[in-house]
């Protein structure tokens, strides 16, 4: 099931599949009577992510009977931040993203390290140690808390801070945690998320090198906590975790492909990332959590650079795309 919101009035739309259009849950059920147990869900995502099957299924039966009758019918609806995230914690998924970004980070700020970097690979056959993740990343996933304060929606500018000349997108995806869940298996964890967006985590990459080699908390400070921004559409777990290590993926900035990827070689399931943060520690409901960047889902790794005025769109088959134009300095 595909969701998003509706502005006027609020409601959470339902895609309506055969015929592509999207339709009004408030208007919906205000239309049909005898469905007093969805009364609570037009315009709670949260309480919709967690109904189960009973639930879902008289949903698609309304959906179709209104698309039908032509009730609450919205061809194309504004883009609009689906939820606000209580929380928001990032992930590394992908060793190969790690190990592309690393290198040019070097490349651009320690250029004279490159003779050696490159040496070691070429008589090794082996990534340079100091390019790999830290030993951490191979035992077990690993995450940082952003800033969930300043998470946007599609369609919204991105601020470029003024504290850096070099911004970048990563595309990335989110998880939405529909239930609670402590000292999870990673069966249970993936059985607490209720759906899945499209999550860009713009990065300033000059403060990121500063903050890596001077810095107290590492690279994912002042380089992250500016803004990041999430798709209009929520696509429920059942559609996206069967093939999660199975979806194509794009970059287009002002129309042109820049690059086209996959999920291929997640290190962790979605389950055993939830799993490894409810450890000892209660993961709530609306919490979001990242999947960490796509490998060649970033500038910094294609070596190609957003300016202001660039419009950004990332997309992942079978959750959607997210899109911002980037605002000029602040």
């Amino acid at each position: 099931m595909k969701i998003r919101r509706l502005s006027e009035p609020a409601s959470l739309a339902i895609l309506h599949e055969p015929t592509r259009s999207w339709v009004s849950l408030r208007a919906a059920l205000d239309a049909r009577s005898g469905l007093d147990e969805l009364s609570h869900l037009p315009a709670n995502l949260l309480a919709l992510l967690a109904t189960g099957d009973h639930s879902r299924a008289r949903i698609i039966e309304l959906v179709d009977w209104a698309a039908a009758e032509g009730v609450g019918v919205a061809p194309d609806p504004a883009p609009a931040l689906p939820y606000y995230p209580s929380s928001l914690r990032c992930s590394l998924g992908w060793e190969e993203h790690w190990i592309r970004a690393a290198h040019r980070l070097l490349d651009r700020n320690l250029p004279a390290a490159r003779p050696v970097s490159r040496g070691y690979e070429r008589l090794t056959r082996k990534v340079f140690p100091p390019l790999r993740p830290k030993p951490a990343f191979y035992d077990h996933p690993v995450y940082y808390t952003g800033n969930h304060l300043t998470v946007i929606g599609d369609g919204e500018p991105m601020p470029w801070p003024a504290y850096t000349t070099e911004l970048d997108f990563e595309l990335e995806f989110g998880m939405i945690l529909a239930h609670p869940v402590r000292d999870a298996t990673p069966e249970k964890a993936a059985a607490a998320i209720g759906g899945f967006v499209v999550f860009n985590d713009f990065s300033a990459r000059d403060v990121q090198w500063e903050e890596q080699r001077n810095g107290v908390f590492g690279p994912v400070v002042k380089a992250k906590t500016f803004g990041s921004s999430i798709g209009s559409v929520v696509v429920t777990a059942d559609e996206v975790l069967p093939k999660i290590d199975q979806l194509g993926a794009t970059v287009h900035v002002n129309g042109e492909r820049w690059s086209s990827t996959s999920t291929r070689g997640l290190r962790y399931s979605p389950g055993e990332v939830v799993a490894y943060a409810s450890q000892s520690e209660n993961l709530h409901s609306g919490e979001l959590i990242t999947s960490g960047t796509l490998p060649n889902g970033c500038g910094l790794e294609l070596n190609r650079w957003i300016s202001p005025g660039d419009e950004v769109t990332l997309s992942i088959d079978s959750i959607g795309s997210v899109t911002n134009t980037v605002a000029d300095p602040s």
